[in-house]
């Protein structure tokens, strides 16, 4: 490049940043901020605007092999009541059925944890959606990580399910 040529492209660039720091509009140029159109905000979501439990997402023959877990398997250290109780429910409430699935996984049976089949593991987990009164549905829950992991747990509409069993009595 000639001097004349390196000369013309410094002062073009110091140009440009002038007009830049005058506010001259320039041609990457944008408005102003108080010129700008407000941003919207997105609507408020909830995990019960996405897919979730609420949707059927087991079928009634599911949790039924998953009553028969239950019974050889879990019965030893729990009750059915253990899985609708209160605390159970909070816990659980709006967590991904993925993180319920996995500690079952995890740290079922007591004692001799790992040992459930991916198969049992989701049955159980059937049994206790349906434990809690979430509505069956025509397809059963999957057994693979990404099957699992498209829903959130909701226990109910407004009001939990334990209330509602609660007020049925």
């Amino acid at each position: 490049m000639t001097k004349t040529a390196l000369v013309a492209c410094g002062l073009a660039s110091v140009a440009a940043f002038a007009a830049c720091q005058t506010g001259s509009p320039g041609p990457s140029s944008t408005p102003a901020a108080s010129d700008a159109a407000p941003l919207s905000q997105p609507a408020a979501r909830s995990k019960s605007d996405e897919p979730n439990t609420m949707d059927g997402v087991y079928t009634a023959a599911q949790a039924k092999r998953g009553e028969a877990v239950f019974g050889a398997v879990c019965s030893e250290c729990h009750e059915p009541s253990d899985w609708t109780d209160s605390g159970f429910l909070a816990r659980w409430n709006e967590d991904s059925v993925f993180r319920l699935w996995y500690y079952i996984f995890e740290r079922m049976p007591h004692g001799n944890p790992m040992t459930l089949s991916r198969v049992q593991v989701t049955d159980a987990l059937t049994y206790i959606f349906q434990l809690n009164g979430l509505p069956a549905g025509s397809q059963e829950l999957g057994t693979d990580d990404d099957s699992i992991d498209d829903y959130w747990i909701i226990w109910g509409g407004d009001s939990s399910p334990l209330e509602d069993r609660r007020s049925s009595r």
